[in-house]
């Protein structure tokens, strides 16, 4: 069974993909697994003379415009259900901290792997009259992020294709309020195996509070709490968004020992970010 990456890229976004690539080869050598790059006007350059395409296997697809955020996020919902195999959908400002290999092979058995979202939902009238669609009230306890997830698209992916053309019909809802909802329509919650927070997205601010930030341990990123880390999500080359980061931190620590494990872990990760962009 194959196995793909599925991910969308403007311009403004060729620092994160280049760490991306670049990761995704450290961590995954000799892989079989096909990435696939929806980009928006990126440059020619970029796609053809870049050497850090070198080696991996990928395959670059170029979107309609319409709007940079709309461009980015919802055609690749389309291509990944309509790929053949087992498919992980990702954003271009995540890069790799470990192989997910394995979470490939549990997506073989027929699980859905996917990022929690730090949150819970009560799905109810409320959310019925918001994006216009007949949903169950249930309290999903697994709600999930829509990137990383990893699928059987045969299994699985009507999912995506439901998201996509609901977004086309309709237009209401961000991408992650829809697959948690399109997830329960379909009644897949027993099919989900959910990653930490802190593993792969760090909402919330996840990779900076104490009992998750990050560390590096014998040349290791783990949180705080024991964990692997597997994935970082983030515009680590945007200076506004970096800065931002500890202005949310200042408010949110009590202690100095706080503030100064979040300002750690914040160098950790745009260390080992600036070693993959070179």
């Amino acid at each position: 069974m194959e196995w793909h990456i599925v991910i969308a890229a403007s311009s403004g976004y060729e620092p994160g993909l280049k760490a991306f690539l670049n990761s995704f080869k450290k961590y995954h050598p000799e892989s079989d697994i096909i990435i696939h790059c929806l980009g928006l006007e990126l440059k020619q350059d970029l796609i053809e003379d870049y050497p850090w395409v070198n080696h991996v296997k990928l395959d670059w697809v170029n979107v309609v415009p319409r709007n940079t955020a709309w461009s980015t996020k919802i055609p690749r919902f389309k291509y990944a259900a309509e790929l053949n195999g087992i498919v992980m959908l990702a954003d271009a400002d995540m890069f790799f901290c470990s192989s997910m290999n394995n979470y490939f092979k549990i997506a073989e058995q027929g699980f859905i792997v996917a990022g929690a979202n730090g949150s819970n939902f009560q799905f109810g009238q409320n959310w019925r009259d918001k994006y216009q669609i007949d949903m169950p009230d249930i309290f999903w306890h697994k709600t999930i992020t829509s990137v990383p997830t990893i699928l059987d698209t045969k299994l699985h992916g009507q999912v995506w294709m439901d998201l996509y053309n609901h977004k086309m019909t309709i237009g209401t809802g961000a991408d992650f309020d829809l697959q948690n909802i399109f997830m329960a329509k379909h009644n897949k919650l027993d099919d989900i195996v959910v990653l930490p927070s802190q593993q792969v997205t760090g909402v919330h601010h996840f990779y900076l509070k104490p009992d998750t930030r990050i560390v590096r341990k014998c040349g290791k990123l783990m949180t705080n709490d024991g964990l692997e880390l597997l994935m970082v999500h983030g515009k680590w080359w945007q200076e506004g968004w970096f800065n931002q980061l500890m202005i949310t931190m200042q408010r949110y620590c009590q202690t100095e020992k706080c503030i100064k494990g979040a300002e750690d872990s914040r160098k950790t990760l745009k260390q080992e970010f600036d070693s993959l962009v070179g």
